[in-house]
């Protein structure tokens, strides 16, 4: 009983531990390539993107100036702040 419960203790404690690393990180490659057209289309120059606290967050040039431009799971842009 004592290692069934220590056993599932620990698997909880591992699963909850994970969910913030899976929050940001590497946008997948099929994603990254949808972006970078819809970005570009609209006079982006994409550099780089990354996940973020749930968002994707997209650094590009527009005009001369450097962008974070924060996309939500549905690659609408939330925001955009000049850096």
């Amino acid at each position: 009983m004592f290692v069934k419960t220590t056993l599932t203790a620990a698997i909880l404690a591992l699963s909850l531990g994970a969910a913030p690393v899976m929050a940001s990180g590497a946008v997948p490659a099929a994603t990254q390539s949808q972006i970078t057209d819809m970005l570009t289309a609209d006079g982006y120059e994409v550099r780089k993107m990354e996940m973020e606290d749930g968002f994707i967050e997209v650094y590009a040039l527009k005009d001369g100036a450097m962008l974070e431009i924060y996309l939500d799971s549905n690659l609408n842009i939330v925001r955009i702040k000049q850096k």
